[in-house]
């Protein structure tokens, strides 16, 4: 199984009750690789429905979680159940015995311990072993290998393990299914030591209710696996319990929607999962017959483990994206990958800023029609206009064009690798292809790529091969050599520091655009198009030492709204592990984490309801950058699950991993205020149920953050956050 980490580190050192209290129903979730303590619940509920053998689970959880605490072991592996599910499922496995064989009460008593004891110890060796050896955990490796020698024991000691006939009640194997979803409800209860199809379907419905996404991958690969078998002539009946059907669910849970964003590279990874499964299932069904020992929960470790661990030896992700976050729902892991790929296409991408100071049009962007083609096809042309033109006066000289002898700077930190100088620049309207880059630097950046900055001017270039620039850093002035008809700036990012390589794909960073069409927009990464001007972004000390001295504490706001309803709700705001901000309500349990970079503040993460203020802080502040001119607008989006109906969110959330998120868009701008504080508005650009936001307000002023808030939404009902209140925390 995943390890599962604690969401926060406790305040005070919970007792051991208290870490018993987090640690059991996590520990009985991690079997579905959920962290969810209510499903947890749900499913030791479920299993009580046989007592004897529920009691014997908990029993191991309690004696498993004594040792480990009383023998010094780290607490946080039982607060968050990971080292108690094996000795559960030890213990559940003696329960099963004891039900096959009716021990005495001794007996029973001193297997239990045993199994608990014994549990405790395989599970904290194999998994140490496991993680440092193969990077992967022990999963239930530990508990099958315990069952296996408590079936062999029983076997010595009072023959072959044979149910009795009179235990399993008819009706709960609701014969009247068909064979299909029998086995697959049995798979189910299997899982909870429950081989029978009434309690599979309550573990099923439990599931359902927690993690829609889970349940569908699950039941797919089930289906999967039997395919398989019926088509090696098993019939379906044999499926469920028999055949140990939940190796099919484990492997589709754990390869389809656990460790990796679920996709369409994930489920065809999770078939092939449960097709190995199958194979395998067969064959030590066969072996493992003249030892009486069922292939139990074997066929699915082997499985998932070696194809975990090959798949650990890829150089790059390729189609199957790892979780980013280990135990939590698939649903919440996709949104959060998928949204920030949406939000941040360029996070993968080399990023340069603008070589210059001032305002240049693109003249030929990437693919452009003139000679960034094919293999040179990502490279962009600079030149500079004034009042519409490239010139003043007729422009039969290179000193009439604006951009002649302009600084050139460097768009990245790194060492010179090439310098070329000496190439005489051409008259306007002529060319030198014997010469094609003219004079030029290549910039080898401290990312490793390099850069080529070309058709500089003669005998202007400031800086010699071994030299190490900053970025911003004057490395000449900009020219007409080389191929070059009219004096331009040429940009370009290759793998190596020779001439005539091809082009990588890079993007520019903090910038404005505008275009012929609109006012100006700031990009913080991205292309721009041919024909528009773009110019470096100037970011605000001020505005970005506001935004970023944010103080910890508990803020507490009024809100109210059009139909006279007022309430109040709690911000506490800290710090996470990574040093960020993380913003919690108490009254709806949301968060999202914030953080500021490079004079840009960025919201992530976002989790909880739409009816929170954190909802409206989230997606009106999504991004601002700390520019000193307020002019420009930018755009940003959210997720718009936390404002979609609950009736059509199950099923939007079922189709998100494979549509791409739901999003809501919107356009951004900023405006001063009185005192010091900023406005940051933003206005829908793309449509979103009746209660999604249309157009929010965030005031922000400094040291208290946001300070009001106002939000129209699509139904145009207006609601209102005023804070009302701040009390300061300390940390350390």
């Amino acid at each position: 199984m995943i390890f599962i980490p604690e969401k926060e580190a406790p305040l005070t050192a919970p007792t051991f009750l208290e870490s018993l209290a987090l640690g059991l129903p996590r520990a009985y979730a991690i079997l579905f690789f959920c962290a969810s303590p209510r499903f947890g619940w749900w499913l030791l509920a479920v299993g009580l429905l046989a007592p004897a053998i529920a009691l014997c689970g908990v029993f191991g959880a309690v004696a498993a979680a004594a040792l480990g605490w009383f023998l010094g072991y780290d607490r946080t592996l039982l607060r968050t159940g990971f080292s108690l599910f094996n000795p559960i499922l030890i213990c559940l496995t003696v329960g099963w015995l004891h039900h096959c064989h009716d021990f005495p009460p001794s007996t029973l008593l001193l297997l239990l311990s045993t199994a608990a004891v014994g549990g405790f110890f395989l599970t904290t060796s194999m998994s140490g072993w496991m993680t440092a050896h193969f990077g992967i955990s022990a999963h239930s490796l530990p508990s099958v290998a315990g069952a296996y020698v408590l079936y062999l024991m029983a076997h010595s000691l009072y023959g072959p393990t044979v149910p009795p006939v009179h235990a399993p009640v008819a009706w709960m194997d609701m014969p009247f299914l068909p064979p299909l979803w029998q086995g697959l409800f049995q798979s189910f209860g299997s899982m909870a030591f429950q081989a029978q199809a009434l309690p599979g379907m309550l573990v099923f419905i439990g599931l359902a209710c927690t993690s829609p996404l889970t349940t569908l991958v699950a039941a797919a690969t089930y289906v999967s696996g039997v395919s398989v078998l019926w088509q090696l002539g098993i019939p379906l009946e044999m499926s469920g319990a028999t055949l140990g059907g939940y190796n099919f669910l484990l492997c589709g849970i754990a390869l389809g929607a656990s460790y990796y964003i679920t996709s369409g590279a994930s489920l065809t990874l999770a078939f092939l999962g449960a097709a190995m499964c199958a194979f395998v299932g067969v064959a030590l069904s066969s072996a493992l017959q003249y030892f009486s020992l069922p292939p139990s929960a074997l066929p699915y470790n082997l499985v998932v483990l070696t194809l975990l661990y090959a798949l650990g030896q890829r150089s790059k992700a390729g189609a199957l994206v790892p979780s980013p976050a280990p135990g939590a729902l698939p649903e919440a892991a996709a949104r959060q990958v998928l949204l920030q790929a949406r939000r941040f296409p360029d996070l993968n991408k080399p990023a340069l800023a603008l070589p210059f100071d001032g305002a240049r049009f693109i003249s030929q962007g990437f693919s452009g029609a003139l000679t960034h083609r094919g293999k040179w096809q990502h490279a962009l042309d600079f030149e500079a206009q004034v009042a519409g033109l490239r010139h003043s006066g007729s422009g039969e000289a290179l000193t009439d064009f604006h951009l002649f002898g302009t600084p050139v700077l460097a768009p990245s930190s790194g060492v010179i690798a090439y310098v070329e100088n000496h190439v005489a620049d051409n008259a306007p309207g002529q060319n030198n292809p014997d010469q094609n880059w003219g004079n030029c630097v290549i910039l080898h950046a401290d990312a490793g790529f390099y850069v080529l900055l070309a058709h500089l001017k003669q005998d202007s270039v400031s800086v010699v091969p071994g030299q190490r620039v900053l970025k911003g850093e004057a490395l000449g002035e900009c020219g007409s050599s080389g191929r070059s008809p009219v004096p331009h700036l040429h940009l370009q990012i290759q793998a190596t520091g020779w001439f005539g390589v091809p082009t990588r794909p890079f993007c520019l960073k903090h910038y404005i655009e505008t275009s012929a069409d609109g006012g100006p927009v700031y990009h913080t990464s991205g292309v721009p198009d041919e024909g528009g001007t773009v110019q470096t972004a100037v970011m605000s000390a001020a505005l970005a030492e506001m935004l970023g001295g944010l103080l910890p504490g508990e803020y507490r706001y009024r809100l109210t709204d059009d139909t006279g309803r007022s309430w109040e709700e709690t911000v506490r705001l800290d710090f996470d592990e990574w040093g960020r901000y993380r913003f919690r309500s108490r009254r709806h349990g949301s968060q999202f984490s914030a953080f500021i970079r490079e004079g840009v503040f960025y919201v992530v993460d976002y989790a909880g309801p739409g009816r929170s203020v954190l909802a409206l802080i989230a997606a009106g502040m999504a991004r601002v950058p700390c520019l000193a001119e307020t002019n420009a607008s930018w755009f940003d989006g959210v997720s718009s699950m936390p404002f979609t109906n609950p009736v059509t969110r199950p099923l939007l959330e079922l189709a998100e991993p494979f549509l791409g998120p739901f999003m809501l868009r919107f356009r951004y701008r900023m405006e001063a205020e009185h005192g010091g504080g900023i406005a940051v508005h933003a206005d829908a650009v793309s449509h979103g149920d009746a209660t999604a936001p249309k157009q929010i307000v965030c005031g922000i002023q400094a040291r208290r953050g946001v300070v009001r808030v106002e939000s129209r939404q699509h139904n145009d009902l207006v609601i209102k956050a005023v804070q009302t209140d701040y009390q300061p925390s300390c940390i350390s």
